[in-house]
């Protein structure tokens, strides 16, 4: 009951905030809903992604796993049913064919396995002290014989010889580097790899004279299994930068890059010099 003036008031106080809370709960309501549906649309891009992922992953694969079983089955198809009317010439041109296409499987299945497991996750990283430029020299040569009508550059300096750094991974890395820098290069191009070590640092420039990329395409660069769309016939699982990237964050360095279409692309990967022996990177996407 209302006795006086300052009974009134009290009530008309308490009253004014049950509407302000009424308002306050009003607002978080809303403001829940509304989170509800911006989770409920970013789930539904995350689904679609991931379907747009596993589709491109089943075309490239499907397609870059047909081209070498059709080169095999016609060779060994030959080999086996005309094997007494062709030259030793001949045999050991299907024979070379039939192992070069074993070899483009072999390495597209290696590409994929080591996407999965640098997505797992939780992948460990061994450093341990490396000569740079032996490990530089070496890639350079084998890439060298696989692309024997380019010509590859080498320049080094720095002071810093022995380094520490995943070996395997790094191996990885210039070998994905090159053989883009290869692959879309004319042929008789001349590719430049540059190691630098000084300030506790490697930096890495893979330079190249070949198709460049298009603007449009430079966004989703890093993406896994996408493709320039100037890439024309050339095969390739769009799997090689990804897999790059995705070693220089495990080695908490930095990547960038330079690039007119028709012109050549420029990559620069810098990398801390690391100290300690082993370290595990948890969640490194």
């Amino acid at each position: 009951m209302i006795e006086n003036k300052d009974d009134f008031k009290r009530v008309k106080r308490s009253s004014k905030s049950i509407d302000d809370l009424q308002k306050i709960i009003d607002q978080l309501e809303s403001e829940m809903e509304e989170m509800k549906e911006n989770h409920y649309y970013e789930l539904k891009q995350l689904e679609h992604e991931l379907n747009e992922l596993k589709s491109r992953f089943i075309t490239t694969v499907s397609h870059e796993f047909r081209t070498p079983l059709t080169t095999i089955s016609f060779s060994a198809g030959l080999l086996e049913n005309y094997s007494n009317k062709i030259s030793e010439e001949k045999k050991h041109n299907h024979f070379l064919r039939i192992k070069q296409g074993i070899e483009q499987m072999t390495s597209l299945l290696e590409e994929v396995l080591i996407v999965s497991k640098l997505d797992s996750g939780d992948s460990e990283i061994n450093f341990t002290p490396i000569d740079l430029e032996k490990l530089c020299s070496n890639i350079v040569e084998k890439m060298q014989q696989k692309f024997p009508n380019n010509q590859i550059v080498l320049t080094i300096s720095g002071g810093e010889n022995k380094v520490k750094v995943d070996e395997n991974l790094i191996k990885q890395m210039l070998k994905n580097l090159l053989d883009n820098a290869l692959k879309y290069s004319q042929e008789r191009g001349e590719i430049k790899l540059e190691l630098i070590t000084e300030n506790n640092q490697a930096v890495f420039k893979v330079k190249d004279q070949g198709i460049g990329i298009p603007q449009k395409d430079k966004e989703r660069l890093f993406t896994h299994f996408h493709r320039g769309t100037n890439v024309g016939t050339i095969s390739g699982t769009g799997l090689g930068l990804s897999i790059v990237k995705k070693i220089v964050d495990l080695h908490q360095g930095q990547i960038t890059y330079e690039s007119e279409e028709n012109v050549g692309t420029q990559i620069t990967i810098i990398l801390p010099l690391k100290t300690c022996e082993t370290v595990i990177i948890q969640n490194c996407r």
